[in-house]
């Protein structure tokens, strides 16, 4: 075959396409396995320049011809664009189900190196931004080594306004093996779980539904869990000129943890406040959306006044010891252990606070101190004056050498020696009467 017999036998398939589709169909295959032959023939004669044109004449034959054989009406093109609508949507509805499922169980979700590779990325970003951190966890320091392996209900004060110091420098260390608290679960809103990608990152840090029988089945499947007792009422009360928690009246995060008998850890990130400024005005407006959709939206302002962009800062991440709680009990809680628990709790909380706002908070914010307020029942005095001073209490804590002590017979003795101290200012106030 010669190269001017290529060239006519390519022009005439040009012009011979049949005019129905079935016709056009089986004549471009038909062709198309043709175009090989001629390409082989004319590779075989050395004519490798007519061979490419000719394969390329023939694809750009083929190609149009089978997407005009597909050609659709207006009406049935909208009725195809309805159809995949409506897949989407079956897809989007079973997507988001399978999410909500994942947030409510204990099982790990996605990949540990992909969530391990974002949050590293999350860190190095804020890092950028200006901060940065000290982390007790990071630092391995030894009652977080103690940590390894055990499982405890830790929690972390306070909430913040986006919770900055869990979701960014805690996020790298639940998938991270090498971490003294691998494979902890951390307690989030559960409605972040309906805003997509961001629920999906959730996921892959090890984030779960703050729901208390999610928490209660984390739990119960032997998992350490992380959660906020302040919850949104605290995040929409944050203050960057007031160091203050807040708990709920039923102290749900102590029941919890006497029922499964583990052990209550506090943690306290100094600076988490101080990340944005929040003007009365969004205050008051979070305050209405929360009051009549039980959602709250807070609107802080950052750097050069912008949102979402927080001061230059420096977070130091503190961990306290451990509060023991006793042994699993399978009957209801005492409302009297729970009251006897917290307010351990709250020691612990205030010594750590004080241990640490000298280098890790300004001097008219740690002058102030920790204001703790328990919801429905702002009578009892929570301060440090009352929890560790009163009636010499504090010397009487100085005493114990916490580190000589397993953590169970310190925590009896301590409270030993509060009950003791108050027995004795009883007997001193009956005395002057």
């Amino acid at each position: 075959m010669d190269c001017s017999s290529c060239a006519t036998w390519g022009q005439d398939m040009l012009r011979s396409w049949p005019s129905s589709p079935a016709g056009r169909w089986s004549l471009a295959s038909t062709r198309a396995s043709s175009s090989e032959s001629l390409v082989t023939a004319a590779a075989s004669h050395e004519h490798l320049d007519l061979a490419a044109s000719i394969n390329r004449s023939s694809l750009k034959a083929c190609l149009p011809t089978m997407f005009r054989c597909g050609s659709l009406s207006p009406e049935r093109r909208r009725r195809y664009a309805a159809l995949a609508a409506i897949i989407s949507c079956i897809l989007a509805v079973a997507w988001s189900r399978r999410v909500r499922r994942a947030s409510r169980s204990p099982a790990k979700w996605g990949s540990g190196l992909l969530g391990l590779g974002i949050s590293s990325v999350m860190v190095a970003a804020f890092r950028w931004l200006g901060i940065t951190a000290r982390n007790d966890i990071l630092e391995k320091a030894p009652h977080v080594m103690a940590l390894e392996g055990r499982q405890v209900l830790a929690c972390w004060h306070p909430h913040g306004l986006y919770t900055v110091a869990p979701l960014v420098f805690h996020s790298t260390h639940p998938r991270n093996k090498n971490s003294p608290i691998y494979s902890f679960a951390t307690a989030v809103a559960s409605v972040v779980f309906q805003v997509p990608i961001f629920r999906e990152l959730l996921l892959l840090f090890d984030c779960r539904a703050a729901d208390s029988k999610v928490i209660d089945g984390l739990l119960h499947s032997g998992r350490s869990v992380f959660v906020c007792p302040g919850g949104i009422h605290e995040q929409l009360e944050t203050d960057p000129e007031q160091e203050q928690i807040f708990f709920p009246p039923q102290l749900g995060f102590v029941r919890q943890a006497i029922k499964h008998g583990v052990p209550l850890v506090p943690t306290y990130n100094f600076g988490e406040n101080q990340l944005y400024d929040v003007p009365q005005r969004s205050r008051a407006a979070s305050r209405c959306l929360r009051k009549k959709f039980n959602i709250g939206i807070p609107f802080g302002l950052g750097r050069w006044g912008l949102p979402f962009l927080p001061h230059q800062t420096h977070l130091s991440i503190r961990v306290g010891s451990t509060i023991e709680v006793g042994d699993p009990q399978d009957c209801e809680v005492d409302d009297e252990q729970v009251r006897e628990v917290f307010r351990r709790y709250c020691v612990e909380l205030q010594r750590l606070f004080e241990a640490h706002k000298g280098t890790d908070l300004p001097p008219h914010l740690a002058a102030k101190g920790l204001r703790i307020v328990w919801r429905g029942h702002e009578h009892e005095d929570l301060s440090a004056a009352s929890l560790l001073s009163e009636d010499g209490a504090s010397d009487g804590m100085a005493a114990i050498d916490e580190a000589s002590l397993p953590p169970l017979a310190s925590q009896l003795k301590l409270t030993e020696q509060l009950q003791l101290q108050q027995q004795v200012s009883v007997q001193a106030v009956l005395s002057r009467l």
